[in-house]
C-alpha cells in the first residue's frame, strides 16, 4: 500500500491554558515573556506535566528500572495502525478481552492498535475526567499476546480512574508495549480502517512520559 501524504490528519490536542488534564495533574502555564514590539522578538515560557494532552507513557512511568522516553525506539510510534471502535461501551466501563476478540482478524503482529472509545467527544466535560472507558487487565494481556507494539486510546488514561494498582499500565509497559494517551476525536473518522501513524514524543532525558504530536496518513 502507498501512503497518501497529502491527507494528513492531526490526532493531537492543542496545549492551552485551562485545558483538560488528568485530575490532580498540573495545568499547563503558558506565558509570553518577551514581546516583539518591546524586545524585538516574541518568546514564550511553557510549564506543564509530561503527561499533558496527547502524550506517550514510557516504561519507567510504572516499571522499576524501565526505559525513559528518550530510550524508546522511534519505530514504536511510527507504522501501520488499526483503529477499533469501542464507542458502544458505557461511561466508566472496562474494555474486555471479549470486546477485542471481535477484531482479531484486523490485528496483525507488530501493529499499533488505536482504541476509539468516544470519550474524546466528551473531552471538556468534568464528569468524564473520572468516569471514562479504560482497558481492563484481560484486554491488556490479550493485546500483549497478539504481539502488538503500541496501544493508543482517545482519553486521559488506559487505566481505570482511581485504580489502587496500575495493572493495565504494568501489563503493557512491562511487556514492551508502549502507550499513547489522549488522542483527539478525529480518530472517529478512521474506525475499522488501517492507517499510517506518526506519533513522536519529545526526547526528554529519563522522563516517564512526553507530549507528542500524533499525525495519521491514509493508504491509497
Amino acid at each position: 500500500m502507498k501512503i497518501n501524504v497529502g491527507q494528513a490528519v492531526d490526532l493531537s490536542h492543542k496545549i492551552r491554558l485551562g485545558m483538560t488534564v488528568y485530575p490532580g495533574d498540573p495545568e499547563p502555564r503558558i506565558k509570553r515573556v518577551k514581546e516583539l514590539i518591546k524586545d524585538g522578538v516574541n518568546f514564550s515560557d511553557v510549564e506543564m506535566g509530561v503527561h499533558t494532552g496527547t502524550h506517550v507513557d514510557a516504561p519507567i512511568h510504572f516499571i522499576e528500572g524501565g526505559a525513559g522516553v528518550d530510550e524508546l525506539p522511534t519505530e514504536q510510534y511510527v507504522g501501520e495502525a488499526v483503529v477499533l471502535d469501542l464507542s458502544y461501551k458505557p461511561f466508566g466501563s472496562a474494555i474486555t478481552e471479549k470486546d477485542l476478540k471481535r477484531f482479531k482478524k484486523l490485528i496483525k503482529k507488530g501493529d499499533i492498535v488505536l482504541l476509539y472509545t468516544g470519550m474524546s467527544t466528551h473531552w471538556n466535560e468534568k464528569r468524564a475526567s473520572t468516569n471514562y472507558t479504560y482497558i481492563g487487565e484481560d484486554a491488556a494481556k490479550w493485546l500483549v499476546d497478539r504481539g502488538v507494539k503500541t496501544v493508543g486510546i482517545d482519553f486521559l488514561s488506559v487505566e481505570k480512574y482511581g485504580a489502587k494498582e496500575p495493572k493495565t499500565h504494568r501489563i503493557l509497559l512491562g511487556s514492551g508495549v508502549t502507550i499513547i494517551e489522549s488522542l483527539n476525536s478525529e480518530l472517529k473518522h478512521f474506525v475499522g480502517k488501517r492507517i499510517f501513524l506518526v506519533c513522536l514524543p519529545l526526547k526528554i532525558e529519563g522522563s516517564d512520559g512526553a507530549p507528542a504530536r500524533a499525525i495519521t496518513y491514509t493508504f491509497e
